[in-house]
């Protein structure tokens, strides 16, 4: 890791910016190696620490990544110019909800609102190659979905449920073969087109 990504992330946490935790990193960036995977779309950019380890894989990579406040946007287009990825990286400026696109890409990688972790699903799934993948990072939630009833907020235990509703709908919905990794990080949840009978 270079001295700069170092930096941005403990930026990151000293200022309690959501980044994906090393294990996860590990694994999504093993993933996009194992997949070959050159057209990426990241849901939530933060400030720019995942999408600039994808983009250093290889330079034929292409991320697309939407962030929706104007702060983070700023450090992470400030974050990709220094290390000089900006042909790589595009950031859009807006809400997920209101992105809009025909490109289709080899894995989407959602690190985003987890309550609309469906609606994002749903949204962008015509976006998945037939042979791409779906990664959804915080699937156990620092493992607050293994004791959902003492969390005391109402607001974070509605959030955890929403979480765990996600999980369930997934695990039967007959489109996809899904593999759920607890073990890894915050919980990772990888999602395919599910080959049989297309």
């Amino acid at each position: 890791m270079s001295l700069e990504i170092e930096n941005i992330k403990e930026k990151a946490l000293k200022e309690g910016v959501p980044i994906i935790k090393d294990e996860g990193l590990a694994f999504l960036l093993n993933l996009i190696r194992e997949r070959n995977c050159k057209d990426i779309l990241e849901l939530g950019t933060a400030v720019g620490y995942s999408a600039i380890h994808m983009a250093k894989l290889d330079k034929d990579i292409r991320i697309d990544t939407i962030e929706k406040v104007k702060e983070m946007y700023e450090q992470a287009v400030a974050n990709i110019e220094k290390e000089g990825l900006e042909k790589q990286i595009t950031v859009h400026f807006c809400p997920i909800e209101e992105y809009e696109t025909d490109k289709m890409y080899d894995l989407i990688f959602v690190d985003a609102a987890k309550a609309q972790y469906g609606r994002y699903m749903e949204k962008f799934l015509p976006n998945l190659q037939k042979d791409g993948v779906m990664v959804f990072d915080n699937m156990i939630f620092h493992g607050l979905i293994y004791d959902v009833e003492n969390i005391t907020s109402r607001n974070l235990r509605n959030l955890v449920r929403k979480i765990i509703k996600f999980r369930e709908f997934v695990h039967n919905d007959e489109r996809f073969d899904i593999m759920l990794f607890d073990n890894i990080g915050d919980g990772i949840l990888v999602l395919t087109w599910r080959k049989s009978g297309t």
